[in-house]
């Protein structure tokens, strides 16, 4: 059965994020450093031949992806945009500076909730919830919600290569990409997985694998 190595990207810093903001489906350019970071990553991952590409539908995850593949060596893969890909919204939080949302968070939900999620071993999906709380309207989707409409997307994906093994970058978004990853049991950062790192996950039998997370990191199994 043929495996597919799925590397999987959070988009480079943008102008929101530098700006400490909340950033789900509002699109904000990258960052002169943003793209630095895009460009350092292709780097790292220059000599991976990728079969294809796969970014969501706002435009900083295809910036991104146009970076990286900008210092790949081993050819030009077909770029596709997929919106299950997208990052959670924030509902009436989106843009929202992170300064004024802890106030209003420890005001709906209070302090030791607040604390006891982020002390949680599955603290993103925790973090999810809390803004389904605070926003009060049910506009936020649901923790399960989000990782079934990733798992969705890299299956999808993956039927699309079912004779061969595969390396397809994919290039997406902060919280979607920690939820799935956590979902998985892999250890996420606090604050989620890091800018344009790549996190690598085998997809083989219907079942997911991970490789590694978050890293900066030669690969030295090339599949051509």
């Amino acid at each position: 059965m043929a495996t597919i190595h799925f590397y999987l990207v959070r988009h480079g810093q943008t102008r929101l994020n530098r700006s400490r903001r909340l950033q789900g489906t509002t699109n904000s350019p990258l960052t002169k450093k943003g793209k630095r970071m895009a460009k350092r990553l292709g780097k790292e991952l220059q000599n991976i031949r990728f079969t294809a590409v796969y970014t969501s539908d706002l435009k900083r995850t295809h910036e991104t992806a146009e970076l990286i593949l900008s210092e790949n060596k081993r050819g030009c893969p077909p770029v596709y945009r997929d919106p299950d890909l997208r990052e959670l919204s924030f509902g009436k939080f989106e843009e929202a500076n992170n300064m004024t949302v802890i106030p209003t968070a420890l005001r709906t939900l209070g302090l030791r909730r607040i604390l006891r999620a982020f002390a949680n071993d599955e603290h993103v999906a925790e973090l999810t919830e809390l803004f389904r709380t605070m926003d009060g309207e049910e506009e936020i989707e649901t923790s399960v919600h989000l990782e079934k409409r990733f798992r969705r997307a890299l299956e999808t994906i993956a039927q699309e290569y079912p004779d061969q093994n595969a390396n397809i970058l994919i290039v997406t978004h902060g919280l979607i990409l920690s939820n799935f990853i956590e979902s998985l049991k892999g250890e996420v950062p606090l604050f989620l997985v890091d800018n344009s790192r790549a996190s690598l996950i085998d997809y083989k039998n219907g079942n997911f694998e991970i490789k590694y997370v978050n890293q900066i990191k030669q690969e030295s199994e090339k599949i051509d």
